[in-house]
């Protein structure tokens, strides 16, 4: 009997590959795990209406974000013991540890400069290694991030 495509088994489906992949599944990979068509999977992406937390690109309808985890090369690649992934955003790589249930190493760089950054993070306690001179600076506050998801 094939896989039921209900909201609860998409996400579901869609984080497990993301952590044993390092990559969100495509439609034509969902579509093929619930024995449906890359276009309903499409359709089902789109109609889980959980916004901040699986998001569908605009114009493909694949799957852009799937929060924290981004789909798509980005300033922060992170690390983990088996397998690497791109996080949206200096907030979300260290959302990613938490997920993984894992060290992870993060690779980034400042902003401003453009020098390398390496941090250690536990899924725990958070980023172990040595981050005294280092602020993160968010450009849009908080409450504002989902206005314009892309470029926050």
């Amino acid at each position: 009997m094939p896989n039921a495509l209900t909201p609860a088994a998409l996400r579901v489906f869609i984080y497990d590959h993301l952590l044993a992949a390092g990559l969100p599944p495509s439609t034509g990979e969902i579509g093929a795990h619930f024995s449906v068509s890359a276009d309903t999977a499409r359709a089902s992406i789109a109609s889980l209406k959980i916004g901040k937390t699986v998001v569908p690109h605009p114009d493909t309808g694949e799957i852009w974000m799937a929060g924290p985890f981004a789909a798509y090369a980005s300033s922060y690649r992170v690390h983990g013991s088996r397998v690497s992934w791109w996080a949206n955003c200096a907030w979300d790589m260290l959302g990613v540890p938490r997920l993984a249930r894992e060290r992870v190493r993060v690779d980034t760089q400042c902003t401003d400069c453009g020098e390398p950054i390496t941090l250690d993070v536990d899924p725990e306690r958070g980023v172990t290694s040595n981050t005294r001179d280092m602020v993160v600076h968010f450009l849009v506050p908080a409450r504002r991030w989902y206005d314009d998801i892309g470029f926050t």
